[in-house]
């Protein structure tokens, strides 16, 4: 088992860690046959990203695969960039309990991430007004620390908005509406 205290420590060599508990976190559910490169379970060539929470922040824990790979064993940048990415959506459908569309998107790669690395990915809420929102997300990797680290500005969209722009058909809307509501729903 990962321990993550839910904080970061700098003990080892000055390094940023990420320490997390996992058996603290709970798990997000997310629709069945979802076929998103970042987290559908039935994309082949997906991320296959899962995600958890302690209502605060959003986690991911992946392994890296050879078919991430960039340059010489390095996973690719733009895979990276995926991550960070997803992990700031879906804190936008959970903590927020809103559909985000990300609007831009600064990443900053701190260490090399190297096949088979086995890394905590985490979202986090910035601010928010309106339907503008930013957030953040960071890349750990357990013997190297902060790997990568991104902001991101998105703009969040009504479902009938998400439906009129073509970002989801109104079936794809109806099905995904619960994974939307869950935070709600635990808490009723």
């Amino acid at each position: 088992m990962v321990i993550v205290l839910l904080a970061i420590s700098r003990a080892h060599k000055g390094k940023r860690r990420m320490l997390v508990n996992r058996s603290n976190l709970k798990q997000i559910v997310n629709m069945e046959g979802m076929s998103c490169f970042g987290c559908g379970a039935t994309n082949p060539a997906g991320l296959h990203m899962t995600f958890h929470t302690d209502e605060q922040s959003i986690y991911s824990f992946i392994t890296t695969s050879p078919t991430m790979v960039g340059w010489g064993g390095a996973v690719h940048g733009g895979i990276l960039s995926t991550m960070l990415d997803e992990i700031m959506g879906w804190s936008a459908i959970y903590l927020l309990g809103k559909i985000a569309v990300t609007k831009s998107i600064t990443v900053e790669f701190r260490k090399p991430v190297q096949v088979g690395d086995a890394l905590t990915v985490v979202g986090t809420i910035g601010e928010h007004a309106g339907r503008q929102i930013t957030m953040s997300s960071e890349i750990y990797c357990a013997e190297k620390g902060l790997c990568a680290r991104a902001e991101g500005a998105f703009a969040t969209l009504s479902p009938d908005t998400a439906v009129r722009m073509g970002v989801m058909s109104s079936d794809y809307m109806e099905r995904f509406l619960p994974i939307l509501r869950q935070r709600e729903e635990a808490r009723e």
